[in-house]
């Protein structure tokens, strides 16, 4: 079940509720509550057992949420509430049913002068009310005197947000809203009086566009090299080899690099760490580190590692000594133990024995262990996030890296991890440190004071559905759009956003080679809020193979002979046009037409705009803009223009 016991004040959503889930307990070892704020995912929202419950209180902005319970790693819904919905969210292949929090207030039209409902962001305020679906007819905003007719941005399964946007400098203003309610009333909500918030984060992800790279997978630099374990699908890629294809990413025109984990470790995607403090000897070592951080320095690139602090491998000393030691170990209270001995001498013996790598461990798989790890896999054992010395841990090996030539952290599995560790841990690194977490639902609970961004997977999402497999009209996809702005406020300008990554298939397969759909669903990111990403191989229509986690991480091919030479030139285009173009990154988003398979839009900074129009039709549009007609824009293909200046993708 679930229980509203009240609010409390915050400074960025105005109110939070504080909301307590509980479920009867049974025989398991632990429980968590799971939802649609974690992504369905263990680990941060642990439950604490009170005689014959497990109970949880967790503080949650308002709106409807979607949960579950694992109970020992079983999925349970909740047998007290008979709210229960299918939830889909393909962006991380997930769908069952699952039940539903209904969580808000009484009020009827909702206002706070807290950082979503009043900010500044690059030379505007914007001024955000909120009302219940169905209530509000009109409304009207008055500051200093001055009356602003708002606009109706857009509408949840609960709530209407209307947005009214001022050019201005950051000042004391007092303000209040006339709403025109659908019963014919006339309510007014204020006076207040408040000087508009503003975000908390380094400006340079801002003017960055990113390229991601699985180091494996990229290019091999160092020939003769020995990899941890045969059959564990290496391709041998290295940081030497990133440094001598670093021109690569100066000519596409990036200018930030993500890298997913380059510490040692026994697989090739390196998500199950030995040693946070060394890069993997098989990626070059320490050396390799120090020469790619030169390399990109001098070319004016930062930098992005993968952190992965959710969980370990089983082979990290720490581990190793709970595992050689049980309950006698200093590490014992570092990882979720739920028993001891941790492993059985079955299971060491197997560990031990000559089977091959692969065979062993879809053997290992099959036995049992006292420990809570990464979705079930033993190699992974989960961190007890609760332990201050874990925080520490993260903190100093974070803080470490930084101040080796690191410009910042990806989190992985954030949604995984307390709220309260990442905010701990932000609190010890420099200001200038760009900080994104792996959030692949709703990021709202992971944001403001916790990240400065998250990897925006509801953007993917809502992309997915539209441009991929064409379930939704533009409408619902532009509707998408404003209900994040409204749910991130000015953090969505700091949300990396992708079309792919290394946990998804490629966007070129989703839309089954179509060269020209994946470009307009491109020429959307790069013209769109948010710091646009490109997935290694992407600009030159690389394909995936394989299946599961794998169909996205294809080597990228170096003979230049095998690249789609016309994507090559528009994806660099199409950086030129993010990094040149100032309202692409900081400016306002304003919808100006749309059908059901096309839509455009302006991006509006100062005096300022760009317009972009986006085809996705069998047809060609016409369109007509500042009272111009345009030429028109060609089935399946992006429309920019500029002062002058027209570009057709």
């Amino acid at each position: 079940m679930y229980k509203t016991f009240g609010f409390v004040e915050d400074p960025y959503f105005g109110r939070l509720a504080e909301v307590e889930f509980s479920i009867s307990a049974g025989n398991e070892k632990y429980a968590y509550l799971l939802g649609s704020f974690n992504a369905f995912n263990e680990g941060s929202f642990r439950m604490n057992r009170s005689g014959n419950r497990w109970t949880v209180r967790v503080l949650l902005p308002e709106g409807l949420w979607r949960y579950a319970f694992s109970l020992g790693g079983r999925f349970e819904l909740d047998p007290e509430n008979p709210e229960r919905e299918n939830y889909r969210r393909p962006a991380y292949k997930f769908e069952r049913e699952v039940s539903i929090a209904e969580i808000a207030g009484d009020d009827e039209v909702y206002h706070s002068p807290a950082l979503l409902y009043l900010y500044h962001f690059a030379g505007r305020t914007h001024f955000i009310l909120r009302g219940k679906r169905g209530v509000v007819r009109s409304a009207v905003l008055a500051v200093n005197g001055e009356k602003t007719d708002m606009w109706k941005k857009a509408e949840d399964g609960l709530f209407e947000y209307y947005e009214a946007v001022l050019w201005q400098e950051p000042a004391e203003l007092e303000y209040y809203f006339l709403v025109e309610t659908t019963s014919g009333s006339l309510k007014k909500l204020g006076p207040f009086r408040a000087v508009p918030n503003e975000l908390e984060a380094p400006s340079w992800p801002l003017e960055s566009v990113f390229y991601q790279i699985m180091p494996d997978r990229f290019a091999v630099g160092i020939q003769e090299k020995r990899l941890p374990l045969e059959g564990e699908l290496f391709h041998g890629g290295d940081l030497k080899g990133i440094v001598e294809h670093v021109d690569h990413l100066k000519g596409l025109g990036v200018n930030a690099l993500y890298l997913t984990p380059i510490f040692e470790s026994m697989t090739y995607h390196g998500y199950d760490i030995i040693d946070y403090y060394h890069v993997a000897r098989r990626l070059g070592g320490d050396e390799a580190f120090e020469e790619l951080v030169k390399a990109l320095k001098e070319r004016g690139i930062k930098l992005v590692l993968d952190g992965v602090f959710h969980h370990t491998s089983f082979f990290h000393p720490f581990f190793l000594d709970v595992v050689k030691n049980g309950e006698k170990s200093q590490y014992k209270d570092f990882y979720r133990v739920t028993g001891f001995p941790v492993v059985s001498s079955e299971f060491l013996e197997l560990l031990g024995s000559d089977l091959p790598w692969i065979e062993k461990h879809k053997a290992l798989k099959s036995l049992n262990w006292n420990y809570e790890s990464f979705f079930s896999v033993w190699l992974m054992p989960r961190l007890n996030h609760e332990n201050p010395k874990v925080v520490d841990f993260i903190a100093d090996v974070m803080e470490s890296w930084l101040e080796r030539g690191a410009d910042g952290w990806r989190l992985d599995v954030a949604h995984g991890v307390p709220p309260s560790l990442w905010r701990d841990v932000r609190k010890r690194l420099p200001k200038e440190a760009y900080l994104f977490g792996e959030v692949m639902d709703d990021g709202r609970p992971w944001l403001f004071d916790v990240f400065h961004g998250v990897m925006n997977y509801l953007l993917y999402d809502a992309i997915l559905r539209f441009f991929a497999f064409e379930e939704i009209k533009a409408e619902e996809f532009l509707n998408e759009l404003n209900l994040l702005s409204a749910y991130y406020g000015p953090a969505e300008y700091f949300t990396y956003n992708f079309l792919d990554n290394h946990d998804t298939e490629r966007f070129i397969d989703l839309v089954n080679g179509d060269g020209k759909r994946y470009l307009c669903a491109l020429a959307f990111l790069m013209t769109y809020k948010g710091i646009p990403a490109i997935f290694y191989g992407d600009e030159i229509g690389l394909k995936g193979s394989g299946e599961g986690m794998s169909a996205g991480r294809t080597p990228m091919p170096w003979k230049e002979e095998l690249w789609d030479e016309e994507t090559l030139q528009k994806v660099r285009k199409l950086i030129d046009f993010r990094r040149s173009l100032a309202p692409l990154s900081r400016g306002d988003f304003r919808v100006v037409a749309a059908g059901d398979r096309w839509f455009a839009y302006k991006r509006v900074l100062g005096a300022e705009e760009v317009f972009v129009a986006i085809n996705c039709s069998g047809e060609e549009v016409k369109l007509t803009y500042g009272g111009k007609s345009l030429p028109g824009v060609p089935p399946t293909s992006a429309l920019l223009m500029y002062k002058s200046v027209i570009e057709v993708l």
